[in-house]
Protein backbone atom coordinates (compact mmCIF):
# COMPACT_ATOMS: atom_id res chain seq x y z
CA UNK A 1 0.00 0.00 0.00
CA UNK A 2 1.39 3.41 -0.90
CA UNK A 3 2.07 5.87 1.90
CA UNK A 4 -0.81 8.19 1.03
CA UNK A 5 -3.34 5.39 1.08
CA UNK A 6 -1.86 3.95 4.29
CA UNK A 7 -2.10 7.29 6.08
CA UNK A 8 -5.72 7.63 4.99
CA UNK A 9 -6.56 4.25 6.55
CA UNK A 10 -4.63 5.09 9.71
CA UNK A 11 -6.37 8.45 10.07
CA UNK A 12 -9.79 6.85 9.74
CA UNK A 13 -8.91 4.28 12.37
CA UNK A 14 -7.41 6.89 14.71
CA UNK A 15 -10.67 8.83 14.44
CA UNK A 16 -12.36 6.03 16.42
CA UNK A 17 -9.61 4.96 18.79
CA UNK A 18 -9.64 5.31 22.54
CA UNK A 19 -7.43 8.37 22.63
CA UNK A 20 -6.99 8.63 26.39
CA UNK A 21 -6.96 6.34 29.41
CA UNK A 22 -6.33 3.06 27.61
CA UNK A 23 -2.95 4.28 26.32
CA UNK A 24 -1.59 4.02 29.86
CA UNK A 25 -2.88 0.76 31.30
CA UNK A 26 -0.58 -1.85 29.84
CA UNK A 27 2.66 0.11 30.16
CA UNK A 28 1.87 1.24 33.67
CA UNK A 29 1.42 -2.33 34.85
CA UNK A 30 4.73 -3.33 33.28
CA UNK A 31 6.76 -0.37 34.52
CA UNK A 32 5.43 0.59 37.94
CA UNK A 33 7.43 -2.21 39.57
CA UNK A 34 10.63 -0.72 38.14
CA UNK A 35 12.46 2.39 39.25
CA UNK A 36 11.01 4.59 36.51
CA UNK A 37 10.16 8.27 37.08
CA UNK A 38 6.87 9.77 35.97
CA UNK A 39 8.71 11.63 33.21
CA UNK A 40 10.50 8.48 32.11
CA UNK A 41 7.23 6.55 32.02
CA UNK A 42 5.60 9.26 29.90
CA UNK A 43 8.52 9.23 27.44
CA UNK A 44 8.24 5.45 27.06
CA UNK A 45 4.46 5.71 26.63
CA UNK A 46 4.71 8.43 24.01
CA UNK A 47 7.35 6.60 21.98
CA UNK A 48 5.38 3.35 22.08
CA UNK A 49 2.17 5.14 21.18
CA UNK A 50 3.69 6.87 18.17
CA UNK A 51 5.16 3.54 17.04
CA UNK A 52 1.75 1.93 17.45
CA UNK A 53 -0.18 4.41 15.32
CA UNK A 54 2.38 4.03 12.53
CA UNK A 55 1.67 0.30 12.22
CA UNK A 56 -0.71 -1.10 9.60
CA UNK A 57 -4.25 -1.08 10.99
CA UNK A 58 -5.94 -4.36 11.92
CA UNK A 59 -9.43 -5.18 13.10
CA UNK A 60 -8.46 -6.10 16.65
CA UNK A 61 -8.49 -3.98 19.78
CA UNK A 62 -5.85 -1.27 19.72
CA UNK A 63 -5.14 -1.44 23.44
CA UNK A 64 -5.15 -3.76 26.39
CA UNK A 65 -8.13 -2.31 28.22
CA UNK A 66 -8.25 -4.23 31.51
CA UNK A 67 -7.63 -1.08 33.52
CA UNK A 68 -8.77 1.44 30.94
CA UNK A 69 -11.62 2.88 33.03
CA UNK A 70 -9.64 2.87 36.28
CA UNK A 71 -6.75 4.76 34.69
CA UNK A 72 -9.22 7.48 33.77
CA UNK A 73 -10.80 7.57 37.23
CA UNK A 74 -7.39 7.75 38.90
CA UNK A 75 -6.81 10.95 36.93
CA UNK A 76 -9.69 12.70 38.71
CA UNK A 77 -8.89 14.99 41.61
CA UNK A 78 -10.06 13.40 44.86
CA UNK A 79 -9.69 9.82 43.62
CA UNK A 80 -6.66 7.59 44.14
CA UNK A 81 -5.67 3.99 43.78
CA UNK A 82 -6.80 1.42 46.29
CA UNK A 83 -4.00 0.01 48.41
CA UNK A 84 -4.34 -3.62 47.28
CA UNK A 85 -2.40 -4.08 44.02
CA UNK A 86 -3.85 -7.54 43.33
CA UNK A 87 -7.34 -6.06 42.97
CA UNK A 88 -7.13 -2.70 41.20
CA UNK A 89 -9.78 -0.28 42.37
CA UNK A 90 -10.26 3.34 43.25
CA UNK A 91 -10.38 5.03 46.63
CA UNK A 92 -12.03 8.34 47.47
CA UNK A 93 -9.46 10.71 48.99
CA UNK A 94 -11.28 14.07 48.85
CA UNK A 95 -13.70 16.20 46.88
CA UNK A 96 -13.96 15.06 43.25
CA UNK A 97 -12.87 17.44 40.49
CA UNK A 98 -12.00 17.20 36.79
CA UNK A 99 -9.39 19.96 36.94
CA UNK A 100 -6.34 19.33 34.74
CA UNK A 101 -7.34 15.77 33.85
CA UNK A 102 -4.63 13.90 31.87
CA UNK A 103 -7.18 12.77 29.26
CA UNK A 104 -7.10 16.26 27.79
CA UNK A 105 -3.31 16.22 27.38
CA UNK A 106 -3.56 12.75 25.83
CA UNK A 107 -6.10 14.02 23.32
CA UNK A 108 -3.84 16.95 22.44
CA UNK A 109 -0.90 14.57 22.04
CA UNK A 110 -2.84 12.43 19.57
CA UNK A 111 -4.16 15.48 17.75
CA UNK A 112 -0.63 16.77 17.24
CA UNK A 113 0.57 13.43 15.79
CA UNK A 114 -2.03 13.39 13.03
CA UNK A 115 -2.11 15.93 10.22
CA UNK A 116 -5.27 17.18 8.62
CA UNK A 117 -7.28 17.74 11.81
CA UNK A 118 -9.06 14.37 11.66
CA UNK A 119 -8.84 13.63 15.40
CA UNK A 120 -12.06 14.97 16.87
CA UNK A 121 -13.44 12.00 18.81
CA UNK A 122 -12.67 10.98 22.39
CA UNK A 123 -13.91 7.87 24.18
CA UNK A 124 -14.25 8.00 27.97
CA UNK A 125 -15.55 5.55 30.57
CA UNK A 126 -19.06 6.65 31.54
CA UNK A 127 -19.57 8.40 34.88
CA UNK A 128 -21.94 5.59 35.88
CA UNK A 129 -18.93 3.24 36.01
CA UNK A 130 -17.13 5.60 38.37
CA UNK A 131 -20.28 5.85 40.45
CA UNK A 132 -20.46 2.06 40.71
CA UNK A 133 -16.83 1.96 41.89
CA UNK A 134 -17.43 4.70 44.46
CA UNK A 135 -20.45 2.85 45.82
CA UNK A 136 -18.47 -0.29 46.55
CA UNK A 137 -18.55 -1.19 50.29
CA UNK A 138 -14.82 -0.48 50.59
CA UNK A 139 -15.49 3.22 49.91
CA UNK A 140 -18.43 3.60 52.31
CA UNK A 141 -16.38 5.13 55.15
CA UNK A 142 -14.57 7.61 52.91
CA UNK A 143 -17.83 8.67 51.26
CA UNK A 144 -19.42 9.44 54.62
CA UNK A 145 -16.38 11.47 55.68
CA UNK A 146 -16.06 13.54 52.49
CA UNK A 147 -19.69 14.02 51.46
CA UNK A 148 -22.87 14.70 53.39
CA UNK A 149 -24.99 12.77 50.87
CA UNK A 150 -24.79 10.63 47.75
CA UNK A 151 -26.45 13.43 45.82
CA UNK A 152 -23.62 15.83 46.73
CA UNK A 153 -21.01 13.30 45.60
CA UNK A 154 -22.85 12.69 42.33
CA UNK A 155 -23.04 16.44 41.71
CA UNK A 156 -19.25 16.76 42.03
CA UNK A 157 -18.67 13.72 39.82
CA UNK A 158 -20.98 15.17 37.14
CA UNK A 159 -19.25 18.55 37.38
CA UNK A 160 -15.87 16.82 36.95
CA UNK A 161 -17.05 15.11 33.76
CA UNK A 162 -18.58 18.33 32.53
CA UNK A 163 -15.26 20.14 32.97
CA UNK A 164 -13.29 17.38 31.23
CA UNK A 165 -15.67 17.32 28.27
CA UNK A 166 -15.57 21.13 28.07
CA UNK A 167 -11.76 21.05 28.13
CA UNK A 168 -11.75 18.39 25.41
CA UNK A 169 -14.04 20.58 23.33
CA UNK A 170 -11.61 23.48 23.69
CA UNK A 171 -8.84 21.12 22.53
CA UNK A 172 -10.79 20.25 19.38
CA UNK A 173 -13.00 17.28 20.29
CA UNK A 174 -16.44 17.36 18.68
CA UNK A 175 -17.55 13.82 19.52
CA UNK A 176 -17.37 12.18 22.94
CA UNK A 177 -18.45 8.60 23.50
CA UNK A 178 -19.16 7.47 27.06
CA UNK A 179 -18.60 3.73 27.38
CA UNK A 180 -20.34 1.76 30.10
CA UNK A 181 -20.69 -1.90 31.02
CA UNK A 182 -23.84 -3.69 32.02
CA UNK A 183 -24.03 -3.80 35.81
CA UNK A 184 -25.79 -6.59 37.61
CA UNK A 185 -27.17 -7.63 40.96
CA UNK A 186 -27.54 -5.17 43.81
CA UNK A 187 -25.47 -2.50 42.04
CA UNK A 188 -28.33 -1.83 39.64
CA UNK A 189 -30.85 -1.32 42.41
CA UNK A 190 -28.65 0.96 44.51
CA UNK A 191 -27.34 3.33 41.84
CA UNK A 192 -30.07 3.55 39.18
CA UNK A 193 -31.40 6.93 40.33
CA UNK A 194 -27.91 8.27 41.01
CA UNK A 195 -26.83 7.15 37.52
CA UNK A 196 -29.61 9.19 35.96
CA UNK A 197 -28.58 12.25 37.98
CA UNK A 198 -24.89 12.01 37.12
CA UNK A 199 -25.56 11.42 33.42
CA UNK A 200 -27.96 14.34 33.08
CA UNK A 201 -25.82 16.80 35.03
CA UNK A 202 -22.61 15.81 33.21
CA UNK A 203 -23.93 16.81 29.78
CA UNK A 204 -26.04 19.80 30.81
CA UNK A 205 -25.19 23.01 28.92
CA UNK A 206 -22.33 21.56 26.89
CA UNK A 207 -21.68 23.26 23.51
CA UNK A 208 -24.43 22.61 20.98
CA UNK A 209 -22.01 21.23 18.37
CA UNK A 210 -20.46 18.71 20.77
CA UNK A 211 -22.00 15.28 20.14
CA UNK A 212 -22.11 13.11 23.28
CA UNK A 213 -23.20 9.51 22.92
CA UNK A 214 -23.45 6.52 25.24
CA UNK A 215 -22.32 3.00 24.40
CA UNK A 216 -22.87 -0.10 26.54
CA UNK A 217 -20.10 -2.65 26.11
CA UNK A 218 -19.86 -6.22 27.31
CA UNK A 219 -16.54 -7.38 28.75
CA UNK A 220 -14.47 -4.40 27.59
CA UNK A 221 -13.57 -3.29 31.13
CA UNK A 222 -12.38 -6.58 32.60
CA UNK A 223 -12.09 -5.40 36.20
CA UNK A 224 -15.70 -4.18 36.43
Amino acid sequence: MEMGALMTVVKRRIHNWHVAGSRRGYLQRKLTTLNVSATGLKNVEDAAFIHHIQKPVNSGESRNQNWWHLNFFWGLQGIGRASTPQTPALALTGKISGFNHPAVAHFEFMRDQISGGVVDKQILPAPTLCLAELKRPANATALSQVYQSDSEMVHDLAAAYHQIMSDLYQAGARQIQLNSCALGGRQVMTITELSTQVSQEAVHNLPADLCVQWHVTHGNCCSV
